[in-house]
């Protein structure tokens, strides 16, 4: 599954996502993870009130279940809801390796509720996948 995670330090949860300067991609599954890319932010890196700096982020988002942030305010917090993305403050000012290191051993054991559901709709789109590739073509 796809999670992101802001930050400002490029090695901590250390922002919120209405002002992280990086949100970093990785895939994760109980086997590991790995990283996938970096979306980097210019402006909008400011305590402002600006609820249009949010608009970007949440389209870097497009594809992630989770993101880990300090914090999100009442319109991230919609945004995200719209995008389908869940919000996990616990590992809030942690090194990014114990926030994604707790999701791999999460995903590891009996997962519960929306982390069960979004397992198995990756499972269920690689799955898909694999097939599509090796059905021949019309």
């Amino acid at each position: 599954m796809k999670i992101a995670v802001a930050t400002q330090d490029m090695t901590h949860v250390d922002a919120h996502l209405g002002w992280a300067r990086h949100l970093l991609i990785f895939d994760v599954s109980a086997e590991g993870y790995r990283y996938v890319a970096t979306r980097a932010f210019r402006h909008g890196l400011a305590q402002d009130g600006d609820h249009e700096k949010l608009t970007p982020r949440i389209r870097a988002l497009r594809g992630c279940s989770m993101v880990f942030v300090v914090d999100v305010g009442p319109e991230g917090e919609a945004g995200l809801a719209r995008a389908r993305v869940v919000p996990m403050r616990a590992y809030a000012g942690q090194p990014i390796a114990t926030a994604l290191d707790a999701l791999r051993d999460g995903l590891r054991r009996n997962p519960r509720g929306w982390l069960r559901r979004e397992q198995q709709k990756d499972h269920f789109s690689k799955a898909c996948d694999g097939r599509r590739k090796r059905s021949p073509s019309a």
